[in-house]
């Protein structure tokens, strides 16, 4: 799969005959970036065929999704990052203390995963659902910005609304009655919450937003100044997210969403990194030697290869520590994924880069 979708990514020059209105064209961003949607419900299949099969016990099946993901995807995805982050002279420049301030969280990581795991295990969950989600918004920014058409302010504040409950009515209701286990332990739900009545808060509140939506999107076709990738991003967003919690185990659901969102990280960092070297910003001679290439293959395996040693790390901590293999594999990579996290929460806010 990633060897096909590279030869897709592959371009006889670095960003050539870009379409209107999508950030590169149909042909590239459909599959690439929303139709790979379908990736979502891979781990799920994997798992429920284990579980009919018999042929693996489902917390060995557990394992072996969050280490298949994390391998070929999650982390290439995550490393990919400092490719504008530490690779990256103008933006240690600019942000100096916005760059030391990353270096903070691989020591609260490793404190609280040695000392208060479940707390290290629901923030985690926490961001990540948020940080999947941002980025969602960011691409949707990207595609208003590649339209052409003004939005109103309002219009922008319903597209957001949507994109961000549509995981959380079922997602609330489901932790509200502990059904979920994610790092091996059960999110916590205290009991003072249940007298909010917060499931069916988040169920009003998404209903207001998607009905919002349907309306106004409506109303943009009408007018001819809707986007149709964004509409189709949003829309395949909402679906997904709503439906995801339905299942049980929270590991392999976010795996599947982790899926998704990591292989489009990938392409959209690898875009966003061709166009930075158009324009002369890129001064690392690694980063430019990656990104000239016309094939994503050499950009793939370098992050892969630094995934590789994680791997290695991961195991090391868990041969001279006495940390559960769960805490050895979370302790060892949200050091990294947190400041993955951390650095695109400034990237989501910069939808020139793709300009």
């Amino acid at each position: 799969m990633m060897l096909r979708m590279a030869a897709i990514a592959a371009t006889p020059t670095l960003v050539p005959e870009r379409q209107q209105g999508w950030l590169y064209k149909a042909s590239w961003d459909l599959p690439l970036l929303i139709l790979s949607a379908i990736l979502v419900p891979l781990p799920f299949l994997v798992a429920w065929a284990a579980q009919v099969s018999g042929w693996m016990k489902p917390d060995k099946v557990i394992d072996l999704i969050n280490i298949t993901v994390a391998a070929l995807i999650g982390g290439p995805h995550l490393f990919s990052t400092i490719t504008y982050t530490f690779l990256d002279g103008r933006f240690r420049k600019s942000h100096p203390r916005y760059a030391f301030l990353a270096l903070l969280l691989p020591a609260v990581v490793i404190y609280l995963g040695v000392n208060y795991y479940t707390l290290l295990i629901t923030f985690f969950f926490t961001w990540a659902s948020l940080h999947v989600l941002h980025q969602i918004i960011y691409l949707s920014d990207c595609y208003r910005a590649r339209n052409g058409a003004s939005d109103p302010r309002w219009s922008r504040i319903v597209d957001y609304g949507l994109i961000l409950t549509g995981l959380y009515p079922t997602g609330i209701y489901k932790l509200s009655l502990r059904e979920f286990r994610v790092g091996g332990v059960v999110p916590p739900y205290p009991d003072w919450l249940r007298g909010l009545h917060l499931p069916a808060v988040a169920g009003a509140v998404f209903g207001i937003f998607l009905l919002l939506w349907i309306g106004k999107t409506s109303l943009e076709f009408r007018q001819g100044r809707a986007s149709l990738p964004k509409t189709l991003l949003i829309g395949i967003t909402t679906v997904v997210s709503f439906c995801l919690p339905l299942g049980q185990n929270l590991d392999v659901l976010f795996q599947g969403y982790n899926t998704w969102h990591s292989f489009q990280y990938l392409f959209l960092l690898w875009l966003m990194n061709r166009l930075r070297l158009e324009r002369g910003e890129i001064d690392n001679p690694l980063v430019r030697s990656l990104v000239r290439r016309n094939s994503m293959m050499p950009y793939y395996l370098c992050f892969l290869a630094a995934t590789g040693v994680l791997v290695l790390v991961t195991a090391l901590v868990r041969s001279v520590t006495s940390l559960a293999a769960d805490q050895s594999y979370f302790v060892v990579v949200l050091s990294v994924l947190l400041m993955h996290y951390y650095f695109d929460h400034f990237l989501f806010t910069q939808p020139r880069l793709l300009e």
